[in-house]
């Protein structure tokens, strides 16, 4: 085994452990924000009757507000703390991983808790900063519950018609209701703002070291629910200090692992390694199957479930993942890919 792909097992690993603590941050999370439900539905049901003036409804949105406004202040405010432990630990472990499986002693540089952090919310992902998803979970979450009371008023349903929308139905679990979708929105940015913090953290780590460190590859899930971009990325070697990172897309699974260079390129003849060691130093990306190879093991039928019938054809006639996204990781329709690719096309349709 060479070196980078007994660091890719451990990160992979690595990852199975992140994702359970971005379980436990939604839990925490979302545990703050049902005290905001509760208030929600108590402040509904204190209104009467059907005939709510204008007055009365400003009132009762403006209570609303400043319900969600404290809830998700004080939600924010725990998950930031959270997100500032994710980001320290990462650098950490990413520090003491490399140490402990790559088997020669390298000078690694070790960037500070503050760089970790800085860095996490200093970095955009899907084209907002930390705190611009932080500021939009209330904005959208009082917008969604203001519609529907407005709509609720105007329409002339009572106040018990209204609470039912708004908290959900019982035979649904509560979960069709306004509050439900709020709870949805607010899990997707917990997990996709941990995800962002341990990727950030590990790719200012990466960056700091890149004298030693040759690529940083994209290491993204191997299943049915993989996203289009995530699918096109995997196994895709970026330089250390530039190129994409994850999360491609809101409860994007992909992470990253760092490419080791070779005895050569570092500049060491071998005496260097520990005694016994089995790793080699040859500087080859890890030996691990992507996602295109593993998708054409895979039967006709599964690939058409995960790419659909035409585009299955088109993957079966030879075009490779990374060719049904675009540069900036936009999914191509099958008009451009047509245009794009007219070789393939004839060759999949020619019947």
């Amino acid at each position: 085994m060479n070196v980078n792909t007994a660091i890719l097992d451990a990160l992979t690993g690595h990852a199975v452990g992140l994702q359970r603590v971005s379980n436990a941050t939604v839990r925490k999370i979302i545990a703050l924000l049902n005290r905001s439900d509760a208030r929600i539905v108590e402040r509904l049901s204190m209104e009467g009757g059907t005939d709510i003036s204008q007055a009365r409804l400003n009132q009762l949105l403006g209570d609303i507000r400043q319900i969600i406004d404290g809830l998700y202040r004080d939600a924010t405010g725990q998950l930031r703390q959270d997100l500032d432990q994710i980001a320290a630990y990462e650098g950490e472990y990413q520090l003491n991983m490399l140490k402990g499986v790559v088997p020669v002693r390298l000078d690694y540089v070790a960037p500070s808790s503050y760089q970790l952090i800085a860095a996490a919310n200093s970095r955009p992902f899907q084209g907002k900063l930390l705190q611009d998803w932080f500021t939009d979970l209330p904005v959208d979450a009082f917008k969604r519950l203001r519609n529907a009371i407005r709509a609720g008023v105007v329409e002339g349903r009572t106040i018990t018609q209204i609470v039912g929308e708004v908290r959900g139905t019982k035979a649904q679990g509560y979960k069709d209701g306004v509050l439900a979708i709020n709870q949805r929105a607010a899990e997707v940015t917990v997990r996709t703002a941990v995800a962002h913090t341990a990727n950030a953290a590990a790719s200012e780590m990466y960056q700091a070291n890149k004298t030693l460190i040759k690529g940083v590859e994209w290491v993204s899930t191997l299943d049915a629910r993989t996203s289009a971009v995530c699918r096109a990325r995997d196994g895709t070697v970026y330089p250390p200090d530039t190129g994409p990172r994850p999360p491609a897309h809101p409860n994007c699974r992909s992470h990253t692992s760092p490419v080791i260079k070779s005895l050569k390129e570092l500049g060491l003849s071998g005496k260097e390694m520990a005694p016994g060691t089995r790793a080699s130093m040859d500087g080859q990306v890890s030996a691990t199957t992507n996602y295109d190879t593993w998708l054409r093991g895979k039967p006709a039928s599964f690939q058409d479930d995960i790419l659909g019938k035409a585009k299955g054809d088109l993957f079966r006639a030879g075009l490779k993942m990374d060719r049904f996204v675009s540069r900036a990781g936009d999914e191509l329709t099958l008009a451009q890919l047509k245009e794009r690719e007219s070789g393939i096309w004839l060759k999949a349709f020619a019947d």
